[in-house]
């Protein structure tokens, strides 16, 4: 009797130290995420030099094919390729996903989709490397763009806002003044 309630003890101890050891370490977990913050704050106020306050669209912007980041709402729409193309006076981006989960893209929100016609909507072109590309349209770089893309599985829209970024693209010398 006294060897169970001695092992009794001693479990209910060890119990109660270990729960006291996730209840520190919490705190400092929540210290260290508060610390992450702050540092990623004070770096988007320490936006680079070069960057644009206002979008920038294709009449300032040199003709030519640029490789591009596009930024993604989703981490499930992973962007790894992009191609911004620049030819009398208008853009589009080839861009290259990191999956072959979405059927079509649609530029505008998933109920815009959800109501516009087959004709409207990006169907994807297969790389040699099996990777599915979609050519889009871009109105301007570095601003938020509406985008729909069709789930093959789910069989439904989900809305992802793409930022096409401008570093690395060519302006024209007569759109800096």
């Amino acid at each position: 009797m006294l060897k169970k309630t001695l092992v009794f003890a001693l479990s209910a101890a060890l119990f109660a130290f270990s729960l006291a050891g996730c209840g520190g370490n919490s705190i400092d977990s929540a210290k260290a995420s508060d610390a992450d913050s702050q540092e990623k704050t004070e770096q988007a106020a320490d936006a680079p030099e070069g960057a644009s306050a206002a979008p920038i669209t294709a009449d300032k912007v040199a003709d030519g094919t640029y490789p591009i980041t596009v930024d993604s709402s989703s981490n499930m729409f992973r962007i790894v390729d992009a191609q911004l193309i620049v030819e009398n006076g208008s853009m589009h981006c080839v861009m290259t996903l990191s999956g072959t989960g979405y059927g079509k893209l649609f530029m505008g929100t998933g109920d815009e989709a959800a109501a516009a016609s087959e004709a409207d909507f990006i169907p994807y072109v297969e790389n040699a490397e099996g990777k599915y590309t979609y050519d889009v349209p871009v109105d301007a770089l570095d601003e938020d763009t509406a985008c729909a893309a069709w789930s093959i599985k789910r069989e439904r829209w989900y809305d992802r806002t793409l930022v096409f970024e401008s570093a690395g693209v060519d302006l024209r010398a007569d759109a800096l003044k």
